[in-house]
């Protein structure tokens, strides 16, 4: 039996207020037949994936609109493997209520044995189908278009308005390898100018690919798609979460717990389940002492799910870049010393500016850094401590030595401090720069978490403040 949303996460899922908000009124405009498109930007394992589940979940209860979760990672292996899945599960989903066994979905000649083949649009396309894959040389083209349409036609077959979530919508690209295909992305938008029926919400785990999909001029999607980012969870998102994992914990270890974390939701449940190991008495027991012990072996234990995950960032990464040498040597100087500008990476590296500034542009182009006013930082901070660590051998067993473990966690705290520190002078930075953007004009005070609409002023200057008592 399939089981799209398991129980465990459904329970575990905390708070996105606001974008779950979002979501609801991009499912009214569907329901006034004015359909709005959304693209979910975030880190890896941020909670993209989950959150459209929690809203599929919630259609799905509803019932006036049906939803479609398709991950295109797992379709997006063949154009004859793709148009065939795409159709077959978005039946799965608008037919059967995402209940019952899949795999009948997953192929035409198994769709023709499900009830699917009742309706007669469905029994039209699996033959069109047939045909176009009995053939020598398929037109990949043309299978593409026929799958693109078919949602909007199914959802007029049915009298009910889909909403399709489609999760790593970027690997739709990866089908352009294939004689014939074309520009994937341009067939997308072609069904998408013809659509009236549905609503998508795209999500992508690269940042940088997404927003060159959905905001450069030449994209065939540009401003098709309203953006919906996901950001890392505030204290009280944190402590929120923790209570779900392990219970509530005193305030110094829970606030510890966010400072380490930086509110990552994957981080935070990675440690609170550490934390269960090391103190049987959680969590009345836990102090921010276990919090910084549970931190570094997650993150510097081979064993750890953190030095597993970074690994795998880090690898993936690299692994088709040229200069492979350099860009280490370039990440290890970033980890030592954020927020540099490119003059000063440059010295350090002992290279020519312009040499650095192509370096600098690839890892921004994988999501390792990000620029700010002309200065280069981790878009991952806990990335960071890992490759500052890991670049110079420093690895802990799960049992290490009290002598290895004191002196690691004093420079973890130095290192936060100054993490934080620079976090800070870059929020103020943001601060006043929304401030800027915002003069003048009237918002939902829902943003800012008061009633009805509110109006900023138009300033005459943004500063910082500091009050008279410090």
């Amino acid at each position: 039996m399939f089981a799209f949303y398991p129980a465990y996460l459904r329970e575990r899922f905390t708070n996105r207020t606001y974008e779950l908000a979002f979501l609801e009124r991009v499912a009214e405009d569907l329901r006034r037949g004015q359909p709005r498109h959304v693209a979910i930007f975030g880190l890896r394992r941020i909670g993209k994936t989950v959150l459209c589940q929690e809203q599929a979940s919630r259609l799905l209860s509803q019932g006036d609109l049906a939803p479609v979760y398709l991950d295109l990672e797992e379709l997006c292996t063949a154009p004859e493997i793709f148009a065939q899945r795409y159709i077959g599960l978005t039946c799965f989903w608008v037919l059967t209520g995402a209940k019952g066994p899949i795999d009948p979905y997953l192929t035409v000649e198994g769709l023709l044995e499900t009830q699917a083949v009742e309706v007669p649009l469905v029994a039209r396309t699996a033959g069109s189908i047939t045909q176009a894959l009995s053939r020598s040389r398929p037109d990949y083209a043309a299978l593409l278009k026929l799958a693109f349409d078919f949602p909007d036609h199914l959802a007029q077959a049915v009298g009910r308005p889909l909403i399709c979530f489609l999760d790593e919508f970027p690997e739709l690209s990866s089908l352009s390898n294939f004689p014939g295909v074309g520009d994937p992305l341009q067939h997308f938008r072609a069904a998408l100018q013809r659509q009236s029926y549905v609503s998508y919400v795209i999500t992508g785990s690269a940042i940088t690919v997404m927003e060159r999909l959905i905001r450069h001029h030449e994209s065939p999607l540009f401003l098709q798609f309203r953006t919906l980012e996901l950001r890392p969870f505030t204290e009280e998102d944190t402590k929120a979460l923790l209570e779900k994992l392990i219970g509530p914990l005193a305030p110094d270890a829970q606030a510890a717990v966010h400072r380490y974390t930086f509110g990552h939701p994957f981080y935070i449940t990675v440690l609170a389940e550490r934390l269960r190991e090391l103190v049987p008495e959680a969590p009345e027991g836990v102090n921010r002492s276990h919090v910084q012990h549970a931190f570094l072996l997650e993150t510097l234990s081979r064993q750890g799910q953190i030095y597993s995950y970074c690994r795998y960032l880090y690898d993936i990464s690299l692994q088709k870049a040229r200069g492979y040498g350099l860009l280490k040597a370039l990440l290890q100087v970033l980890a030592e010393e954020e927020g540099l500008t490119l003059s000063e990476t440059a010295r350090r590296l002992r290279r020519q500016a312009s040499a650095t500034r192509e370096y600098l542009r690839w890892l921004m182009e994988v999501d390792l850094i990000i620029e700010e006013d002309g200065r280069y930082y981790y878009r991952d901070p806990v990335l960071r401590f890992w490759v500052a660590y890991t670049s110079r051998g420093i690895e802990v067993d799960l049992f290490p030595r009290r002598e290895e473990l004191e002196g690691l966690i004093a420079d973890l705290q130095e290192r936060f401090q100054r993490v934080s520190t620079q976090l800070g002078r870059a929020k103020e930075s943001e601060v006043r720069e929304l401030l800027r953007r915002m003069a003048g004009q009237t918002v939902d005070g829902a943003l800012l978490g008061r009633a009805g609409p509110l109006h900023i002023p138009k300033f005459v200057r943004v500063e910082p403040y500091r009050s008279s008592d410090g």
